[in-house]
This record gives structure tokens, C-alpha cells and sequence, in this order.
């Protein structure tokens, strides 16, 4: 393959790299190509909120220089990204932190993007995210731009997936790297709870907010993996684990491996999720088990009872973390702020506590049923990305009061990732969600690798 032969634009990470590497293909090129693209289609699409167009261009031009002189980093050298709003760029924190001009020049780079500027990644700039102070446009899904992309990485989703940047850094409280993944066809994933510096992402739920890769492919979110995991003593919650070599999750064999099917979970919200969906997720679930792996029906009884604990936890801890402007947020701010901020006020201490005794009953659940199973394997949605008109703001906070599939997970911190897994009848995208053991994304990598090899659902593009 050449860089002649595919927009480039459309590149996964790992097709770029081995083009850089190879010196078929230029950092300043690719840059350059990706910005006419933003210029070309954002309009539209609304996803960058703050881009960095010239910034980026001379990262890589840096980057090129590097590696022509044989300093080549790694998978991600000359690279471009971008980051939700939510993490903090140097001179660019992030908005909700609501900062003024002279505090914003003393912020420096979040952790995972000191660490992807580390492995030579270009930044093309900041992606908008529900919620936001100022309350920009709300980006649109490529697939169809009359529908939503999902929250709250509103803009990583519509970017990644209209190629507008070749990977973006989430963030996910509630399922806001898996669930904008999801409705926009492309990969979400989020690492187990310490894996991923949180310095520098303003927090939304201090226990429950995960930074992660969303790209096109699994491959480009382990690549991206490897480079933002670690230790980071600037986090007091970071787990000071081994980082494994994420590139071994890279072989298609899921022989042996059994994958447990919460049907109990499933059959509670087959209510509120389509049949499509579910008919997809099935059909999903019996290729995995056809390439080898075993499925297994297994019961997490708490799990009925976490998207609500995790709501009130994630409020609880929003309030406490923006009480300073609080007062402020909830004259001006944004309906879906003021809303998370009322939830925080309303429920008290009592409440927040019996949330954490669920937590620790789920913890205790899954560990047991992980004695038995290497992965959980369960839908990623309830529906396809509906149309604007169809929601308001205060869906985001209506579906954390009633079971679902992307809370749990943050609940218990487990790792857990969003892949595509088929087109509904109006060619909109559907995806599985695996979830697995603390600290074991290789498993989980390596199942959604292996499915999306044989299925290749990446391959199909949005129609803008």
C-alpha cells in the first residue's frame, strides 16, 4: 500500500506509520491533508472547538526532521490527534475549569498528552464535549447529520470518524469515550480505573473519570495505548502496575478464550434497546464464538442497580469538585450542568454512600464471574444515534436513572471497549462492547481485534 492509493485522511495510525517509517509518507504531508480536511467538512460537522491548525503544522515539521535524521519514536511519531476539551493543553485548560486569561497562560499539558507528544504525536488541537461553558455548536454525526454523535466526547466521535483527526483522547465518566464511539461506527476504549494518568483532565466524577483512545481501528488504540499508560505520581489515584506490550493483543486467536454473556442484564434493558441491536450483538457474540471461544451465560445481580449508583456517585463528586462555581453554573450554564449540579445538591451523604456499598457489591461479583470467564460480552447501546430533535438536554442525565450498558463499568473500573459491529437499516452504526479483568486489556484487546479482522465492519466510510 501507498499513500497514493487511500485519502489520506482516512489512514488508520498503524497503515500512517509504517508509511512514515518507511519514508513513503511525511508528517508535514499527512498534517497538512488532515487540516484541508477539517477545513473542508467541520463546518458542518462542528467537532473542533479550539484548532491548532499552525501549532501543528510546525510540530510536523519538527517531527519530519526527526525522523529523517533517523530519530524514530515509535508507532506514533508524526502522528496527528486531537484531545476532548476536557483535558488540559499548555495555555488551553480545559473550559469547564472556567479559568481566566492569566491563570489559563500557567496550565501545562494533562499527562496523556505530555506522554503523546512524547511518542511524537502532532496536536491539532481541542474537540468540543457536551456541557461546555460557552456552549458551541454540538457536533453532528458524520453518518448522518441530522442525528447526535453522543456525549459527552461529542466532538472526538464526529472527528475520528470523518477523519478529521487519526485518533482522539476521550474521556469517560459514564461512557463518554464508549457511547459517541459507538453511535459514530468507530473504536472506543477506555483502560481499567489507574491505568491512564487522570493529571490534567478536569474532573467530572474524581472516582469514576477514565482518559482513552477513540480511533478508527484496534490496532491505532493500542497504539495510542502504549503511549499515554503508566505510573504518574501527579495522580493519586494511578496504579503503579507493568504496562504490558499492548501489541500482542494484535493476533487474531480467541481459541480457548471463554467470553461470559450477562443474558439476566441484557433481558433487563431489551426494553429500551432496539432489536436490531440486539439481533447485531448476538450475531456478534456467536462469530467470536465460531473463530473458538466459548460463551458462557453469566449472573452480576447488582448490575441493575449500578447505572444509578454511579449517577449519584458522579454527581455527588461533580458538585464537590465545582462548588466554587456552582452558584455561577447554575444561573448561566449550560441545562446539563445545571442539571448534574441539582442531582449533587439533592442527593446528600446517605445517598452517596449506599451508592459506594453497590460499588463494592458489583466489585465482588465480578470478580467472582472473572474467575470463570476472560471477557463479558453485551451490547454498547440501546439505539442508533437518534436525531436532535429527538432529544433534549437532559436525555444524558434521564438515561443514568434507569439501567444501561456503559455506567457499570466505570462503577466497577473495569477496562472495557466499544467496536463496531454492523449497520441498522438506515445504514447507521451498532457496537459491541466488551468488558474485561482489571489491568487485563490485552484480553480484551485481543477479542475485539480478532472480531473486527473477520468482520471489517472499519472498512465502510460515512457518506460526508
Amino acid at each position: 500500500m501507498t499513500a497514493e492509493n487511500k485519502a489520506l485522511h482516512y489512514l488508520t495510525i498503524h497503515e500512517a506509520h509504517k508509511l512514515i517509517q518507511s519514508g513513503a509518507l511525511s508528517p508535514v504531508e499527512l498534517t497538512r491533508a488532515i487540516v484541508e480536511r477539517i477545513d473542508a467538512v467541520d463546518g458542518q460537522l462542528h467537532a473542533f472547538v479550539n484548532l491548532m491548525a499552525d501549532t501543528a503544522l510546525e510540530e510536523a515539521r519538527i517531527a519530519e526532521a526527526e525522523i529523517l535524521r533517523g530519530n524514530y519514536r515509535g508507532p506514533m511519531h508524526g502522528i496527528p490527534v486531537a484531545v476532548k476539551d476536557q483535558l488540559d493543553v499548555k495555555e488551553a485548560p480545559a473550559e469547564i475549569r472556567g479559568l481566566d486569561a492569566s491563570a489559563a497562560k500557567q496550565v501545562g499539558d494533562a499527562t496523556a498528552v505530555k506522554k503523546l507528544r512524547e511518542a511524537g504525536a502532532i496536536l491539532l488541537g481541542k474537540l468540543t464535549m457536551s456541557s461546555m461553558p460557552s456552549e458551541p455548536p454540538q457536533p453532528r454525526n458524520p453518518w448522518d447529520l441530522k442525528r447526535i454523535t453522543g456525549g459527552s466526547s461529542t466532538g472526538a466521535g464526529a472527528a475520528v470518524s470523518a477523519g478529521l483527526c487519526m485518533g482522539a483522547l476521550g474521556e469517560d465518566t459514564a461512557g463518554s469515550i464508549r457511547n459517541p464511539a459507538s453511535l459514530c461506527g468507530i473504536v472506543g476504549f477506555k483502560a481499567t480505573y489507574g491505568r491512564v494518568s487522570r493529571h490534567g483532565l478536569a474532573p467530572l466524577g474524581w472516582s469514576l473519570d477514565h482518559c482513552g483512545p477513540m480511533t478508527r481501528v484496534v490496532e491505532d488504540a493500542v497504539h495510542m495505548l502504549q503511549a499515554i499508560a503508566g505510573y504518574d505520581p501527579k495522580d493519586p489515584t494511578s496504579i503503579n502496575v507493568p504496562v504490558p506490550e499492548y501489541g500482542n493483543a494484535l493476533r487474531e486467536d480467541v481459541r480457548g478464550m471463554v467470553i461470559g454473556v450477562p443474558r439476566d442484564f441484557i433481558a433487563l434493558c431489551r426494553e429500551k434497546t432496539s432489536p436490531e441491536i440486539l439481533q447485531m450483538v448476538d450475531e456478534a457474540i456467536g462469530e467470536l464464538e465460531s473463530f473458538g471461544a466459548r460463551i458462557q451465560n453469566v449472573s452480576l445481580p447488582t448490575l441493575k442497580y449500578a447505572t444509578q449508583a454511579n449517577a449519584v456517585i458522579y454527581y455527588n463528586e461533580h458538585y464537590a469538585g465545582h462548588r466554587e462555581e456552582a452558584k455561577t453554573a447554575i444561573k448561566t450554564g449550560a441545562t446539563a450542568r445545571r442539571a448534574r449540579i441539582y442531582f449533587g445538591v439533592l442527593t446528600g451523604s446517605a445517598d452517596y454512600l449506599h451508592a459506594q456499598r453497590i460499588r463494592s457489591q458489583l466489585k465482588r461479583e465480578c470478580a467472582e464471574v472473572f474467575q470463570k470467564v476472560d471477557v463479558l460480552a453485551l451490547p454498547c447501546q440501546t439505539s442508533t444515534a437518534p436525531k436532535f430533535e429527538e432529544v433534549d438536554a437532559l436525555d444524558t442525565l434521564r438515561k443514568h436513572l434507569a439501567p444501561e450498558y456503559h455506567a457499570p463499568f466505570n462503577l466497577a473500573g473495569l477496562a472495557a471497549i466499544s467496536i463496531p459491529c454492523g449497520f441498522s437499516r438506515a445504514n447507521l452504526p451498532v457496537a459491541l462492547q466488551l468488558v474485561g479483568k482489571p489491568f487485563d486489556e490485552l484480553t480484551v484487546l485481543r477479542a475485539a481485534y480478532t472480531y473486527q479482522q473477520h468482520a471489517r465492519w472499519y472498512e465502510k466510510r460515512p457518506p460526508i
